[in-house]
């Protein structure tokens, strides 16, 4: 999300008007009676960004520090370690840096891509954070950092969003690449992620999207397969059970604050894609795509997307996902949203959760039930899924 935070806007839900499959509204927000409020963690309200589930572990960051806490029992997560940026760096660091949306690692390192456009940091920090009490910085790097980064071959090497491949095997010393996963591939565009299927098989947030190979070479990947444009902005992409299932995903981001404040025909949405032929063909091709609609919020639709625009975001696969299945997805001002992927690839959608005043970036699976949401305005929240998987 290429964006500074605008000021929060209160929404006010009158109570008795929701629909009947809606509960009344909770300490949090209004949901479908499928997915229940549990608690919130208020970590750095107004700037909480990204996260990651590693074992045990929630990872997540923001523009002022990144936490660590035990989800172990993830109705009660416990907060394990704070560690503030204003300090930690041998100049003093920076005291804000934006914006590490899509959280790198691999539970023994942490890196903070500070990749937001004007925002005047260019620098990359590498922690070691296998002492969950105590993370330490490792490194800084300048010259190199992008939007995204992500962790190949268990974080021995970083690719960026925008192309940079660097090793990092020795984290105290990065080593850039002369070549860019993206050379040669001038009808790529959007830029925005990668991710790493299985190990070596990357997957890229790119219109159209690419399968890399990077198993024989992490710093010369090959395009082995690609899918047929969308024409439009894609945002994160995954391929659940290592790249095995028959569905790719992924999904879009329109944010323009004022131009996308109402959803339409190309806001960005969740899709699904046929990967069934992708060893013949070379090719995969999109099945369905949902978007979202204005509503009254008492549908669990706001009247219009403010100050984020109408959009999907950061989104995970539930853990039982095997050929069709579950999908949480954060869709900014219209919350966290669940989706059933059909055996056929189509999509419906299961159940949703709208917070009071909030812009949810990212919904990630902690277990089988539970739903953590980070979400830019309020923090995280945890949600409880009791439907059907």
């Amino acid at each position: 999300m290429k964006r500074l935070i605008f000021a929060l806007i209160s929404v006010m839900l009158v109570a008795g008007l929701a629909p009947a499959n809606a509960q009344a509204p909770s300490a949090g927000g209004i949901s479908t009676d499928n997915l229940e409020y549990v608690t919130s963690i208020p970590f750095e309200q107004s700037t909480s960004t990204g996260a990651r589930v590693v074992g045990k572990y929630l990872y997540t960051t923001s523009w002022k520090n990144m936490s660590i806490y035990d989800v172990s029992d993830p109705a009660s997560p416990q907060l394990v370690s704070t560690t503030p940026f204003a300090g930690d760096a041998p100049s003093g660091g920076k005291p804000v840096r934006v914006e590490n949306e899509d959280v790198p690692t691999n539970g023994k390192i942490l890196v903070f891509t500070a990749g937001f456009t004007g925002a005047g940091d260019d620098d990359v920090y590498i922690y070691n954070v296998e002492d969950k009490s105590s993370p330490t910085l490792i490194s800084v790097s300048s010259g190199w950092s992008q939007h995204t980064m992500s962790c190949v071959f268990a974080c021995k090497w970083l690719y960026g969003s925008e192309g940079v491949i660097v090793d990092i095997r020795d984290p105290a010393n990065p080593k850039v690449m002369d070549r860019q996963w993206d050379d040669g591939l001038d009808h790529v565009s959007g830029r925005h992620d990668v991710t790493e299927i299985a190990p070596g098989l990357i997957l890229t947030a790119t219109d159209p999207m690419l399968l890399l190979d990077a198993r024989k070479n992490p710093a010369k990947p090959k395009v082995i397969a690609m899918a047929k444009p969308m024409e439009e902005f894609i945002h994160s992409v995954l391929w659940p059970r290592k790249g095995k299932d028959d569905f790719a995903l992924s999904t879009g981001e329109t944010w323009v604050p004022v131009a996308d404040s109402a959803c339409g025909e190309s806001s960005g949405g969740f899709a699904t894609w046929d990967t069934r032929k992708w060893k013949k063909t070379h090719t995969i091709s999109q099945i369905d795509v949902i978007r979202m609609k204005n509503g009254t919020y008492t549908d669990g639709s706001p009247p219009v997307n403010a100050p984020f625009g109408c959009s999907s975001h950061w989104f995970d696969d539930h853990p039982k996902f095997h050929n069709g299945g579950l999908v949480a997805a954060g869709f900014y001002n219209h919350g966290t949203r669940l989706f059933r992927v059909a055996k056929n690839g189509k999509i419906s959608e299961d159940g949703w959760f709208v917070p009071f005043a909030g812009g949810t970036s990212g919904a990630y699976w902690v277990g089988n039930e539970y739903i953590y949401a980070v979400d830019y305005q309020r923090g995280i929240y945890v949600l409880k899924y009791n439907g059907q998987v």
